[in-house]
Parts: structure tokens; C-alpha cells; sequence
């Protein structure tokens, strides 16, 4: 995960000192990696950015809101200059709600929605980086460890749960549960985590390089980490060199017993009919970068359209919010929630917060309405929940949702591909 972190003028203000804060949020990051680490993803702090002079837009209310207004921030003007997978706000602005933080469930990779906000609401880096990490987890697809779903992380002592636990005022959580880890592949199943497969430039990494952090950087041509946790025979833990005679290292794609794996192998699988195969290309010792069908082509038996390599239904998406069994409301209701034009159905927000209530031809794509169906007393009950609709699925073969708006297809490009390359829409 390619992680920005974004520092507010009132935490600024906190410290006062542009040293002191990066050398604390560098810390607050590596934390953060330290608990993904187990689970098998690293996050790597690819930029810090002060709002030492101001804040960029306005900091304070609910959660809800500063969330939604960092999130379009991050999209319009963050995420043009400075590339990453996922980007969390450090404020010191206390929420009017209760929430430390906030974030979108299953949102990493998205332009619209991966990002987060979290109170700096402690002197502790160990507490603040759980903070973040609950956040990241939700972008990750991870949901609270409810007491029905029996989660255990090894770390249950009296006063402390799991680092996805509900928040209680307890003492933050230090590692993932077996929950969070099935929730967690659930979500990469599904094509979640596209973003995640190349592994950034070594130059882009906030910090000095260290051999032993598990990240090859300058002058390294492998890190395995430090020596009592090495087990690559390829590498030199000591010097973060190759053994002699090792073309590259075990932990490398298309790397075999330390030598290259011959071109064509396959490194990569398909997640979901709009992701491609990717192969080894018999030089490098990495796969290659996550290649998938152009923007618009047709899947889900025509019912929806690719877009950033994921097939997104309402169905699907529905499913991602509220689980196995939610379901997308009527279209009647579906329009009359969205043109409301307040927090519960809306097409976007203004730059001053207020929402934008959906015309007749966009309710579709405003708001994502869902209800779940349970049983109560022998009948069926049912609760909506909904977020920011990111996603492609057509009002008709010809037309797609995106910005909120109902657009033609056209707008994504040619759509003949298939008929014009044998790639099929590569």
C-alpha cells in the first residue's frame, strides 16, 4: 500500500516543528506497516504533506464530513500530483461526533473513496498508528470484529481487543484477528487490491534507507529483513546483497530457487472476468504491472461495464457494504432517496458541504441504496445503508455512471476494441 499522510494546520499547531511532526508521522506509518506485516502486505509511506500555513479546505464537524471533504480533495487536486493507493488525513480538529476516524469500507484502489481521517488524539505513536490501521482496514475491506462472528488475535487481554474491534475506549488493539485476515483475502478475491502489485520506486520512500526493513532501496539488491527474521537463501540479511550465483530473491514473482523463472510463467491470476493474466517476462524478477480489460467493455452478462479492472454491480456492491444477502433497492425508491439532496441520498457535495439533490436521469448513480433482509418474527425486516456510488453500471447497453453523473459510454473511449485487436480488450 502506497500511503500518504496529510497533517492538518490544528496538528500542526500541536507541535509546531515541521521536523518533529514528519519524524513522528514516519514513525506512525512504520507502526502501521508493523501491523500489516503478518497479514502479508507492507505499507510504504511514499509522501508526508503539512498544512503548516492552512488547511486546504475546511476542518471540522462530524467525521462524516471532513471525510467526504478530504476524500474530494484527495481526488482533485492530491491525487494528480502525487500518485499512491491510499491517503489518511492526521488532524487535530476533535469531531463533533464521537469517531476517532472514518473511512469507506472497501475502498482501496478507488480515485473517489480510498482515503481516511483520523484524530490525532493521542501523544502516543502506538495509539494514533492503531487508529489508522482500523481506517486502513476498512479501505482493506476488513469489517468489526462483532461478538457474533468469534474473532481472536492472540492479543485479548482484559483491557485491549483486536485492532479491528468496535471502538470502546479500550486500550487500541495491536494486532489483526483471523477475522480481519478472511476478510482481508475475501476482498483481494475480489479484486480489491489491483492497485497493490507493483512495489514503489525506492527513491519515493519517506525515510533513509535501512537495510533490514524488508523494502529494497538504494544500493540494495534485496532486503529479506532483519537476520533472525530472514529465511530467503538467496539474500545476504547483513548486506541486502544476492548470495553469490543468486539472479534474484525468494520473495520475487517469478524468481525460482534464486534464479529467474523462464518467460511466459504465470505470476499473476485474474481477479474477475475484467482482470487479465500477467507472465513472467524472463528478465525481470518481478511480475509485471496488473494489466486489465479497457474501461467500458461488458460484463457481468452485459449488465454492467469494467472500469479500473473491476466488474462493479449494484448487487456487487451492496454486498460489499452489508454483506451476503443485501440487495439494491427499487429504482422508484432508489430516486426518491437520491433527490432529496441531503446526507442519506444525494449526487455529490458542494465545495461549501451542502449536497446536491439527483435530476430525474442521474438517481442511479448518486448515493448507493441498499437493504438487507433478516427475519423477524417469521416475516422480513430490512435496513438501508449506502455510500458514495463508485462504480460503472449501465442505465442502458449505451450508458455509464461516472462523477455522479449518467454519461454515454463514449465518454470511456473507443468501445470497439475486441473487434479491432486480438487482446480482446487489452
Amino acid at each position: 500500500v502506497e500511503l500518504v499522510m496529510v497533517v492538518d494546520h490544528a496538528a500542526f499547531q500541536n507541535y509546531r516543528d515541521l521536523q518533529r511532526i514528519r519524524t513522528r508521522t514516519l514513525d506512525i506509518a512504520n507502526q502501521v506497516d508493523a501491523f500489516f506485516q503478518p497479514l502479508g502486505v507492507r505499507v510504504a509511506l511514499v509522501a508526508v504533506e503539512v498544512w503548516s500555513e492552512g488547511d486546504r479546505f475546511a476542518v471540522g464537524g462530524s467525521a462524516r464530513a471532513v471525510l467526504e471533504r478530504f476524500l474530494r480533495w484527495r481526488q482533485e487536486e492530491l491525487l494528480p500530483r502525487l500518485p499512491h493507493d491510499n491517503a489518511q488525513l492526521l488532524t487535530g480538529v476533535h469531531f463533533e461526533d464521537i469517531s476517532v476516524g472514518m473511512s469507506t469500507q472497501g475502498s482501496m484502489c478507488s480515485p473517489a473513496r480510498s482515503g481516511g481521517v483520523v484524530m490525532d488524539h493521542s501523544i502516543s505513536v502506538l495509539v494514533v498508528a492503531s487508529t489508522v490501521a482500523h481506517q486502513l482496514g476498512h479501505s482493506l475491506g476488513m469489517s468489526h470484529d462483532s461478538a457474533g462472528r468469534f474473532c481472536d488475535c492472540g492479543d485479548l487481554r482484559q483491557d485491549r481487543g483486536c485492532i479491528m474491534a468496535s471502538p470502546t475506549g479500550l486500550t487500541p488493539g495491536l494486532s489483526f484477528s483471523n477475522c480481519s485476515r478472511q476478510d482481508l483475502e475475501r476482498s483481494l478475491r475480489r479484486g480489491r487490491g489491483r492497485c497493490l502489485s507493483n512495489i514503489p520506486e525506492p527513491q519515493r520512500l519517506v525515510g533513509s534507507p535501512r537495510c533490514g526493513n524488508g523494502f529494497v532501496e538504494l544500493n540494495e539488491t534485496c532486503d529479506c529483513g532483519l537476520s533472525l527474521e530472514c529465511t530467503d537463501p538467496c539474500c545476504n540479511s547483513s548486506s541486502c546483497q544476492l548470495m553469490p550465483g543468486a539472479e534474484c530473491s525468494s520473495g520475487d514473482a517469478c524468481c525460482q530457487d534464486c534464479q529467474l523463472r523462464r518467460a511466459g510463467h504465470l505470476c499473476r491470476e485474474p481477479l474477475g472476468e475484467c482482470d487479465l493474466p500477467e507472465f513472467c517476462d524472463g528478465v525481470s524478477p518481478r511480475c509485471p504491472p496488473d494489466a486489465f480489460l479497457q474501461d467500458g467493455q461488458p460484463c457481468a452478462g452485459r449488465h454492467a461495464v469494467c472500469f479500473g479492472g473491476t466488474c462493479a454491480t449494484y448487487e456487487g456492491q451492496c454486498q460489499q457494504l452489508l454483506g451476503t444477502g443485501a440487495s439494491p433497492v427499487s429504482s422508484s425508491c432508489l430516486a426518491s432517496l437520491n433527490a432529496k439532496g441531503d446526507e442519506r441520498g444525494h449526487c455529490g457535495q458542494l465545495p461549501n458541504g451542502s449536497y446536491i439533490a439527483c435530476a430525474q436521469r442521474d438517481a442511479g448513480c448518486g448515493m448507493l441504496q441498499c437493504h438487507e433482509h433478516w427475519r423477524v418474527g417469521g416475516g422480513k425486516g430490512a435496513v438501508g445503508g449506502s455510500r458514495g456510488a463508485d462504480a460503472m453500471p449501465p442505465q442502458t447497453p449505451w450508458q455509464v455512471c461516472l462523477q455522479q453523473r449518467c454519461q454515454d459510454i463514449s465518454v470511456l473511449g473507443d468501445q470497439q476494441c475486441q473487434s479491432k485487436c486480438h487482446g480482446h480488450g487489452v
